[in-house]
């Protein structure tokens, strides 16, 4: 070799070998520092958005190139698309067309300027939903693309003209993929969870070959609004080819696996882009046609997977054809026949000796035709078991007409022994029918059960039924006798029943019914009248962990007639009578004895059922976690309409408290199963109520004893256990209140009248009036618990002829607000309004109190004190140890911690007097006293300062001279009125809010 060639190749060498340094430290840099997630993402969620009629959302997009070398791979992550195509702003759940966890795509660059090939290596969908969405007039929502239509069209001769490479897709794999399609032109649904995908396919110029395995957890299929198919776990394998330029697609080699049974599937799809349709021509047949594959069906929780010896023929096999496209679905047939099968599963005493089935099936869910089932044969024998039936159900995409007649001796025993039953799987006992039904699926969603035809008997001999891996469990004897040619008409005796499953039980003793037309012509027109007797013994029911019901013995007549207003519809009327009923729902127990229920009901325009009727009963007992103490009732009858529940003269007893309730409570079912809102509207009078209890059973607390013992001595009751209380949420209660005695903490209230509002965890007590302490009172009061350490109180009272003792003793916060009122005796008459947060032990909290008070009395007296007899002393009093007001009025306020006492006339001994001033929270005051006539010679003053434990006084001039004059005086009432109007209609306006 030349130096010169050497020279050559070593230049063309490094030349090479430089380019592809610079190509991949461009690409290194591009990577790393240009296309960075960082950089990358915002730019791709704005092209996405201005290219795509959508809202994208994506959270990362990565480009790698020398991790997944040679290719460059797009790894996108947290994406969602929502179509714009239905809505520009307000979203709902039609627009969402895709969202997803990961998305990565691989493609080789290489290969196309190579091989004149596009290579996608790898496309995979990971955790995504996608909903694809078609409106009533078929637009779908994944239409998408923002172009006009001249950009389209050259878009699309380009592409036409001058692409003419070859697509290999090396790999598309979806993982845990939901799919959901909802055709509302079609009035189509169906749904696919847990979709698992994996394809390869080429794309040449003429010809695109697919090779796809798919399968799902979950297959739902509804169509105009009937459930259609579910529970449905599929497997699809097959390899198609379509000729792209005639749009026609040859499956080749398919098999289809529908909960563990393997069909092949062979035919053709042609598009035909002009109607805008898929004509499907597709048929399919039980990939192994023997009695072994059809036993296999037999579900593999209940009979275990064994050898089988079999013979017999088997066919089962169908087509799908048809046009699918706006308003169009193909037409499903399928065919299945046994003959003369046998089987014999290895190790089991008993076998099959006949199995002889011809089934066939035509569905045409667009209704151009019937669809229809028919069964023309199915015949049974073996185990000392012998089925003959037919039966045919016509209109199946309409109201479907069921045919059945079956003549069968069964021994579940013997069968048994013939299946290899799993483990925990039980079955035995007897049953002989022989029966004949013929009835519309309507009649029984309607309840127009007396349309239904059926004759014959049916015996159930201690049949069982169990399965303790799915903590299954029945149990029974019945003998039923159906004797009814055009009308139903059955009796039936149904003895130790045991049902049992994870959703609840049900056991009963003894059961005894009857039905039967009470009508000699039947007008097909209307509801057909029926008139049903039970009567049962010891019947129990669980549903789930929350209702119980228990009764001991009942009888029950049910009548079933047309509604007035619409003869197709029917309604029922219920009448039973039971010695015992219990129920148990969550932790709430409700009990009656000799209990009686008339009851009529019927569903309306709603579809929901409304009630109305009476129960009666001797005693009934009540009890909910929600509140802490026992209802009680006796001898009562209550009427109820849909959800409202009619009192009159009921008689209820609540620990100390009894009551007599005139009214109507409402929605009380839903309050208790659901927690909802409970309405009641009643007049409540009443002997005696304890407040104290009842609140305490308000505050949820447990384990109170509504027993102890209940005693008149105010010094006996500990003002201690008077704490603050939450009211329940859901509750809006009204009582018009007629009471002879009520105990509220240490105090006796009696003939208490006026109304009592529970609503809005508030207590609102308005225009309320009631005597204690040897007093008329009338009050309007609103108490609202935040928590269970603060809460609010507004309230207004009037009291008339109150000893000032026992005032102190009803409001203690006077003791602190006015300290001097422990100077006098006698009788006065109180006004006060006020609002205050209060503290844990309902004290008020006196920094937040708002007040205005107004206090009057005639001949009080004034009680020796050091700080009188100092007084009297220097004001030559001629009584140093009592005297007596003729009269006293004083106006009050309390504001931002400060009382202020605004200045009043007094008249004692020799003296007449202004008295005002102030009066802090530390107990500290500053009052003033004006002399207006006295024995002395001239007007003075006495200031007196200080606190209760150091009360000072100076002599000083007269302030208060000009105050107390009749203008000054209404002044001074009109400020006081104002500022309790003022803090009245505050709390009034959190009743009305």
């Amino acid at each position: 070799m030349s130096k010169n060639l050497k020279r050559a190749l070593k230049i063309t060498f490094i030349s090479m070998l430089s380019l592809i340094v610079i190509v991949l430290s461009a690409i290194a840099v591009a990577v790393n520092f240009v296309f960075t997630p960082e950089k990358l993402t915002p730019v791709v969620n704005q092209v996405a958005n201005r290219t795509l009629n959508a809202q994208v959302e994506i959270g990362s997009v990565e480009l790698t190139f020398f991790s997944s070398f040679p290719d460059f791979e797009l790894k996108i992550s947290d994406g969602r698309l929502v179509s714009k195509v239905f809505k520009d702003t307000l979203w709902q759940k039609s627009d969402t067309l895709l969202q997803f966890k990961k998305c990565a795509v691989s493609v080789n660059p290489l290969l196309y300027f190579q091989n004149n090939r596009v290579e996608l290596r790898k496309f995979v969908f990971d955790d995504a939903t996608i909903y694809a969405f078609i409106d009533s007039v078929g637009n779908p929502n994944w239409n998408i693309m923002r172009a006009d239509a001249s950009a389209v069209q050259q878009n699309a001769d380009t592409v036409s003209s001058g692409f003419n490479s070859s697509i290999n897709i090396n790999r598309v794999k979806f993982k845990d993929v939901s799919l959901i399609f909802d055709d509302r032109s079609t009035q189509m649904y169906s749904r696919i969870d847990s979709l698992n995908l994996d394809l390869k396919a080429f794309l040449s110029e003429d010809i695109a070959d697919l090779r796809m395995k798919t399968s799902c957890k979950n297959i739902l299929f509804w169509q105009d609004g009937e459930l259609l198919a579910n529970r449905i776990a599929f497997e699809f394998d097959t390899d198609l080819s379509l000729n792209r330029k005639t749009l026609f697609c040859n499956i080749e080699r398919s098999s289809v696996n529908l909960n563990g049974i393997s069909f092949d599937v062979g035919g053709s799809l042609h598009r035909d882009t002009i109607a805008k349709i898929i004509d499907v021509d597709l048929s399919y047949k039980l990939k192994t046609p023997d009695v072994a594959t059809v036993l296999n069906m037999l579900p593999a929780s209940v009979i275990k997977k064994s050898a089988v010896t079999a013979a017999g023929d088997v066919e089962l096999s169908g087509s799908l054809k048809g046009a699918y496209g706006d308003k169009q679905v193909p037409v499903l047939t399928m065919l299945m026949k046994i003959q003369q099968a046998s089987a014999h599963y290895k190790g089991m005493p008993y076998g099959i000796d006949n199995l002889t089935a011809d089934l066939s099936c035509y569905l045409d869910v667009m209704k151009k035709k019937p669809s229809y089932l028919n069964m023309k044969i199915f015949r049974f024998q073996g185990a000392e078991t012998d089925v003959l039936a037919d039966g045919r159900i016509d209109d199946l995409m309409g109201d479907p007409l069921i045919t059945f007649n079956t003549h069968a001796k069964v021994n579940f025993s013997a069968l048994a022994k013939t299946f290899p039953l799993q483990d925990g799987v039980e079955m035995g006992g007897k049953v002989s029918a022989d029966l004949k039904f013929k009835g519309r699926l309507s009649a029984v969603k309607e309840k127009d059960l007396g349309r239904l035809q059926i004759k014959g008997n049916v015996a159930i001999e201690n049949v069982l039924f169990k399965d303790s891996n799915k903590d299954f469990n029945f149990k029974g004897n019945a003998k039923l006798g159906f004797i009814g040619d055009s009308s139903l008409a059955v009796g039936a005796k149904i003895y130790d029943l045991i049902l049992k499953s994870r959703m609840g039980s049900a056991q009963v003793k003894q059961m005894s019914a009857s039905v039967s037309t009470p009508v000699t012509e039947i007008d097909t027109t209307k509801v057909i009248p029926l008139d049903c007797k039970f009567a049962l013994e010891e019947a129990k029911v669980i549903i789930g962990d929350t209702i119980r019901a228990y009764s001991q013995k009942t009888e029950a007549s049910v009548g079933v007639r047309p509604s007035k207003m619409n003869v197709k519809k029917p309604v029922f009327d219920l009448y039973l009578r039971t010695d015992s009923l219990f129920m148990k729902a969550n932790e709430t127990r409700i009990g009656m004895d000799l209990a009686g229920f008339k009851i009529s009901t019927f569903q309306g325009r709603d579809s929901l059922w409304h009630p109305k009727g009476t129960i009666g009963f001797n005693r009934l007992f009540f009890s909910t976690p929600e509140f802490g103490l026992p209802i009680r009732m006796q001898k009562t009858e209550v009427a109820f309409e849909r959800n409202t529940v009619a009192l009159r003269q009921a008689k209820v007893r609540i620990g100390h408290s009894d009551i007599t309730a005139t009214g109507s409570v409402s929605n009380l079912s839903k309050a208790i199963m659901k927690n909802e809102l409970l309405t009641a509207r009643l007049k409540v009078v009443s002997k005696r109520i304890n407040c104290n209890q009842l609140i305490e059973a308000l505050s949820g607390l447990e384990n109170m004893d509504e027993n102890a013992v209940e005693t008149d001595t105010i010094s006996s009751v500990s003002t201690d256990k008077a704490r603050l209380f939450i009211v329940p949420k859901n509750v809006d209660l009204e009582f018009e209140t007629n009471i002879g005695r009520v105990r509220y903490n240490h105090m006796i209230f009696e003939n208490v009248r006026g109304k009592v509002q529970i609503k809005d965890q508030m207590i609102n007590l308005e225009n309320l009036s009631m005597k204690a302490l040897d007093a008329m009172m009338r009050t309007s009061l609103l108490y609202k618990g935040d928590s269970s350490i603060d809460g609010y109180a507004g309230f207004n009272f009037d009291i008339y002829k109150i000893n000032i003792g026992k005032l102190v003793t009803f409001i203690p916060e006077l003791d602190t607000i006015v300290p001097m009122l422990r100077s006098f005796k006698g009788l006065v008459n109180f006004n006060i309004a006020a609002e205050s947060r209060l503290d844990s032990l309902m004290n008020i909290r006196i920094p937040s109190l708002r007040a205005a008070v107004h206090i009057k009395g005639d001949s009080l007296v004034l009680l020796d004190g050091d700080t009188f007899r100092r007084l009297a002393k220097i004001l030559m009093f001629k009584n140093k140890k009592e005297n007596m007001f003729d009269s006293i009025s004083v106006n009050i306020t309390v504001d931002n911690g400060a009382v202020k006492v605004y200045p009043f006339v007094v008249e004692i001994d020799r003296y007449r007097a202004a008295v005002g001033g102030t009066q802090n929270l530390d107990m500290s005051f500053n009052y003033h006293v004006s002399i207006l006539k006295s024995p002395l010679p001239f007007k003075a003053g006495v200031d007196l300062y200080g606190n209760l434990d150091k009360v000072k006084f100076r002599i000083t001039r007269a302030k208060y001279k000009n105050m107390v004059s009749p203008v000054q005086i209404r002044q001074i009432d009109s400020t006081r009125i104002n500022m309790g109007k003022v803090i009245t209609s505050h709390f009034k306006r959190l009743v009305n809010n």
